[in-house]
């Protein structure tokens, strides 16, 4: 009886997550060449929601999230909702406080600033897209850019994310690519996704 609970329980679980990212709107890009563990993209323009929050990175991403979320649910001039897309971002500040790294793996998380990000959905225009009420959301446009992407699944923990970030950093360097962005963490999946369906991505912009 244990065992049939636990078998329902575990369909109900993967079908729940599997449809609740389904039909959410992602960034437009193009995959301009695969190497062996990563590939890069070429992205276009669009326009995103983001605010800068201090605290170590699960601090950050849970207050910056609150922030956003709060202005597509309503928490803007135009109380307008807006639908959810994906992925959430996140990145390091430039001069905050880099986390240490240690052999043969990360060992603490420290203190600093990081932008958290929503992209907007593609029907809106820097005319149309309403105005935060909270002062701390910037509305901003990212340009078209080409990006390494190094993607992995499972739980982002700091360990698994430094790891990452290092071994893109290494392999993009052993390719002869020139890197010219600190990395930005995409997680694409809300909290009570199974580990097996998450889609983490560690992303750096190269020229």
């Amino acid at each position: 009886m244990i065992v049939i609970v636990l078998i329902i329980f575990g369909i109900v679980w993967i079908g729940y997550s599997y449809l609740s990212v389904r039909g959410i709107e992602h960034p437009s890009y193009i995959v301009l060449k695969k190497h062996h563990g990563y590939e890069i993209r070429e992205y276009d323009s669009y326009l995103a929601a983001e605010v800068v929050v201090e605290g170590t990175r699960k601090e950050a991403l849970g207050r910056g999230f609150k922030i956003l979320f709060d202005y597509i649910s309503g928490n803007n001039k135009s109380q307008e909702s807006i639908k959810m897309t994906a992925p959430v971002t996140q990145q390091p500040e430039e001069g905050s406080e880099k986390i240490a790294m240690t052999a043969p793996v990360m060992q603490e998380e420290r203190e600093g600033s990081h932008s958290i990000s929503f992209m907007m959905p593609k029907n809106y225009t820097p005319e149309t897209l309403p105005a935060p009420s909270d002062s701390a959301v910037t509305l901003v446009e990212r340009e078209k850019k080409k990006v390494a992407v190094l993607r992995f699944a499972g739980y982002a923990t700091n360990e698994r994310i430094e790891k990452k970030r290092v071994r893109l950093e290494e392999l993009l360097t052993g390719d002869g690519y020139r890197i010219i962005s600190s990395y930005q963490l995409a997680l694409y999946n809300p909290p009570w996704t199974p580990p097996f369906m998450r889609r983490n991505e560690v992303m750096i912009v190269i020229q």
